[in-house]
């Protein structure tokens, strides 16, 4: 009788198997990339927010203790201090606007050191005091540090002075009340982290002098987060409102 010789179609059975085992491992192996990857998208942006939230908090941590000398507080309110430009009659629905700087030894020094930014009907007017007080992603100055991956920008404007009953005297009601008007702020503060963004740098500056940090409510306008956020620029921004304490004459 004569023999069948299976050989060749065993090799060719094992040759199948070899490259299906190939396949399972590169899936695996790519699956596996890919979920490093994700994991790492993951840890950057809780990174980045947790970095751009800091750095907001600082603006606020150090306007409060600024704020607790009473010599600095009064000369922000007389001269060309923040506080008095803002809160000037003649100057509401402007933004004084500065860019935090880490070179610069006092950010909150004065107007001197800022721009201002305002809407004209449906027209956005930033060139009243210059334009150096915004940031700009071209400017190295600018960034906080020598790493030049954080911009801050502040904005400070007059809030709504909406009497409350906090602040009314006794005896004294919302509508016929004769007590001193409480002044109040709204200070906007603005981190940025450019270098994440793939969005041109002319683009992130433009968001960040041709809008203002809040809504109008005639004209319905984008803000700068607005902004930033169509660009895909990792940002924080964080906004506190400040009642004006009495400035105490010194003894």
């Amino acid at each position: 009788m004569k023999k069948i010789n299976f050989k060749g179609s065993q090799q060719g059975s094992v040759l199948i198997i070899v490259l299906i085992m190939l396949v399972l491992l590169t899936l695996v192996g790519t699956w596996a990339i890919q979920g490093s990857i994700t994991s790492l998208k993951i840890s950057t942006n809780a990174q980045a927010q947790a970095l751009l939230k800091q750095t907001s908090d600082s603006v606020f941590f150090t306007l409060e203790n600024k704020t607790d000398d009473e010599l600095v507080f009064t000369n922000m309110r007389i001269g060309d201090g923040m506080l008095n430009y803002t809160l000037r009659p003649e100057n509401k629905g402007k933004e004084l606007v500065f860019c935090v700087r880490g070179t610069t030894e006092d950010n909150f020094a004065g107007s001197r050191l800022a721009s201002v930014v305002y809407w004209n009907g449906s027209t956005i007017k930033n060139s009243d005091m210059g334009k150096n007080g915004f940031c700009q992603l071209d400017r190295l100055t600018d960034f906080l540090s020598g790493r030049n991956a954080v911009l801050t920008q502040v904005t400070v404007r007059a809030a709504e002075n909406n009497r409350d009953w906090e602040h009314m005297m006794e005896g004294d009601d919302k509508e016929s009340s004769k007590s001193t008007g409480i002044q109040k702020v709204a200070i906007t503060a603005t981190s940025i982290l450019p270098n994440l963004s793939e969005s041109p740098k002319s683009e992130i500056n433009d968001c960040l002098k041709n809008y203002t940090s809040f809504v109008d409510d005639v004209i319905k306008n984008e803000t700068v987060t607005d902004c930033l956020s169509s660009k895909n620029v990792p940002y924080s921004t964080q906004e506190m409102e400040y009642t004006m304490k009495a400035v105490r004459a010194s003894s």
